[in-house]
């Protein structure tokens, strides 16, 4: 309605009607630039993501000091650390050396001496012609590193024949003998067990897909096509399996699991087609000190990948199994709600990822909220580092960790609580803002969870971690044939990963790995090979 030119009548009635009618289309008005300022801060929000994905920083790591935030909101920060001052433990600072200048080999590398010295005539002295006294050496150090090359290695095993002798047929001993021939972890292939390993750590922890070492191995001689090295990775798998599944139940006796999925494409998935989205699933356990006798593994921490064409939660629970009993920590995704649901199971949530969600926003929106939440869940963070840092240097108990964790922790939690309830009843729920908040209090109760056991953390960064080398490695070889294909790899991942956690060398762990495991005739003796079983210098 065109106000301007509205005749106001002179009836009552009508004049009534004409205020009812004017204040229908304001009300109509007002909800559809409601709707439209909405949506206008989505798209925004959207530029933003899109905008930090490609010029901005990947990390998540707030600023120590925001000058656009410097003292927004600093009470969760400030209340945080009002402990009793004769309660704190001192902690000293320890001088680190000074950066910068050459830095040593981790590890003891071969020498090799070369001596670089004068000829006869450049040592004679030049007035009596004899040799000068050698007085001292200088000695400088650089590494050098040899290219890989292929050699050929062919295995001779002598046969030795019955004896001449006559009492020999007697014995009932074998007319023919020889050594056994070398244990192989793919019978028949023409390559070695640490060519094997080679191929497969190249891809499964430096992410170089098959195609690219197939330029690599032609450079040393060799003409070997990418689907041969596929096809030997399979058969890896499948030989691995025994070893998996050891893995796998032992990842069920661990007291905390943190679970998490990425997306994986399969061009020759049944029933779907080539560009459809599959997913590789990932679990990691945790080990808790002094939980053996009740049934727990107290070893170094496990990671098994799983691949699954489904995003179902049914995958993560056949993962886990019926028999899991302790702490799962996941993302907000529903699939992990109804094991948490499960007796016996206490599930976990993730402040990584609520505070995720803020820290999309930035300093956008009312009274830059995403900076204020960020701030707030870092008060969380720091409450963390503190006490574990006692307690890996032994002045707290696990206990006493605990207990000091969950008091000061429990005052954030308040403020965090009471902020988001304030912040719902003011931002439109469809809003970007409006999404986070509804996902941090949908969040809340099972992301306060983790002061309940030592062993937890605020996130699930680790289990992310762990997922990182299978996204590099996507990056590069894209997407994954056949699910047979996809299935061998999550099997080289779980022992590649595992091996990486527990401070092994991947290459070095899968050589020692494919040499032994042909002789296991047990479970003992497939157990002793899983990477949390071994030292690292022990072989």
């Amino acid at each position: 309605m065109d106000v301007a030119d509205c005749e106001i009548p002179d009836s009552a009635d009508e004049l009534k009607r004409l205020v009812e009618r004017m204040r229908d289309e304001l009300t109509s008005a007002t909800r559809e630039n409601a709707e439209l300022k909405t949506a206008l801060e989505r798209e925004h929000a959207k530029y933003e993501d899109l905008r930090r994905e490609i010029f901005g920083k990947k990390s998540e790591k707030a600023s120590a000091t925001d000058p656009k935030q410097p003292e927004l909101f600093n009470e969760a920060e400030r209340d945080a650390g009002t402990a009793p001052q004769e309660e704190r433990t001192q902690l000293v600072r320890r001088k680190m050396p000074k950066k910068g200048g050459r830095r040593r080999p981790t590890i003891e590398l071969e020498h090799v001496e070369r001596l670089h010295d004068l000829s006869d005539e450049e040592k004679r002295c030049p007035c009596c012609g004899k040799i000068r006294p050698r007085i001292g050496e200088d000695r400088s150090e650089e590494i050098e590193i040899i290219p890989a090359r292929a050699v050929v290695v062919e295995h001779v095993r002598p046969k030795y024949g019955p004896c001449d002798c006559e009492a020999f047929a007697k014995t009932g001993a074998k007319p023919l003998v020889e050594a056994p021939a070398p244990a192989k972890i793919a019978p028949g292939s023409l390559f070695s067990n640490w060519t094997i390993a080679f191929f497969l750590t190249a891809k499964y922890a430096d992410g170089l897909p098959f195609y690219r070492q197939e330029k690599v191995v032609a450079r040393m001689g060799i003409e070997i096509a990418r689907g041969t090295m596929a096809r030997l990775t399979m058969r890896v798998g499948r030989a691995l399996a025994p070893v998996l599944e050891r893995l796998q139940a032992d990842l069920r006796a661990c007291l905390v699991v943190g679970m998490d999925e990425t997306v994986v494409q399969v061009l020759k998935e049944q029933g779907k087609k080539p560009e459809s989205e599959s997913r590789m699933w990932v679990a990691r356990g945790t080990a808790a000190r002094g939980y053996a006798a009740r049934g727990y593994r107290d070893t170094g921490p496990i990671l098994l990948f799983a691949y699954s064409p489904s995003r179902s939660g049914s995958v993560a629970a056949a993962m886990l199994g019926p028999e899991f009993k302790g702490y799962l920590q996941t993302d907000g995704y529903s699939g992990y709600t109804a094991i948490g649901k499960r007796e016996g199971v206490v599930h976990v949530g993730c402040w990584a990822h609520i505070r995720r969600k803020f820290h999309h926003l930035g300093d956008t929106g009312p009274t830059a909220a995403g900076t204020i939440a960020v701030r707030m869940i870092a008060a969380l963070y720091r409450i963390e580092d503190k006490y574990r840092a006692l307690l890996a240097n032994d002045w707290i108990s696990e206990g006493e960790f605990t207990d000091l964790r969950k008091e000061e922790t429990t005052k954030v939690f308040v403020q965090i609580k009471e902020w988001l309830l304030e912040m719902a009843k003011t931002v439109a729920p469809s809003s970007p803002l409006g999404l986070a908040v509804a996902y941090a209090l949908g969040q809340f109760e099972a992301a306060t969870r983790y002061v309940e056991h030592y062993a937890l953390t605020p996130d699930n960064n680790l289990v992310e971690n762990a997922i990182r080398p299978f996204v590099i490695g996507r990056k590069n070889w894209l997407f994954c044939d056949t699910p047979k294909g996809a299935w061998a790899s999550a099997t080289i991942y779980s022992l590649v990963e595992t091996a990486r956690a527990n401070g092994h060398e991947p290459y070095r762990y899968l050589c020692y790995l494919f040499d032994r495991l042909p002789g296991a005739r047990n479970g003992d003796e497939i157990a002793a090979l899983l990477p949390y079983n071994l030292k690292p210098n022990s072989y």
